[in-house]
């Protein structure tokens, strides 16, 4: 999704604007107080206010790692789990709405789209659990959706403790030792 510098600005403030206040927090007049700019302003990059909240999900969903599809079984997991880690460090207060799911349940648009992105990236994940278990590299008893859930309930943890922490941790290096941890109690 080609954004221009403006939107980029846009969707920034708004996920501030969310993970400081809720959805409810996100609005029009909001916005543009925090931009320092006029309403009809934020309407010349954006249609509405569902519009900015679409193309942010729409940004959580394109992030998938290109890596990820150029990689095989384990490496392809850790390749999208530091793929997350490095959207959150470059924009914290995703750290506090990326696995807030909650967050949008208010909104039937909303809550269906990140379900939607939840799905598609729970299938991708499994195949690639799949796949590690064919290469040996994991458990094969475990089925692959339990394995997601194994897998990404500590990332989620992890990544919501650095949001709340105000980062007072290294959250990359966190993450490759749970990365690392991760491998050794999944292997055969």
């Amino acid at each position: 999704m080609d954004l221009t510098k403006r939107q980029n600005e846009i969707i920034d403030v708004a996920v501030t604007l969310i993970a400081a206040g809720g959805i409810q927090n996100l609005t029009v007049k909001h916005l543009a107080d925090a931009l320092g700019i006029t309403e009809p302003a934020i309407y010349r990059h954006f249609k509405n206010k569902s519009e900015i909240v679409k193309t942010m999900i729409a940004g959580f969903d394109e992030a998938v790692p290109a890596e990820m599809t150029a990689l095989q079984g384990f490496d392809a997991i850790a390749a999208f789990i530091r793929n997350r880690i490095r959207q959150v460090e470059a924009r914290p207060p995703l750290a506090r709405i990326l696995f807030a799911e909650e967050l949008f349940m208010g909104d039937g648009k909303f809550s269906g789209q990140m379900l939607a992105m939840m799905h598609r990236h729970k299938a991708a994940l499994e195949l690639r659990f799949c796949e590690a278990q064919s290469l040996g590299e994991i458990r094969t008893e475990i089925p692959a959706d339990t394995l997601f859930r194994l897998v990404f309930g500590p990332v989620r943890l992890l990544i919501k403790q650095w949001g709340m922490s105000r980062g007072a941790f290294d959250l990359s290096a966190k993450g490759e030792e749970l990365i690392a941890a991760l491998k050794l109690l999944l292997h055969p």
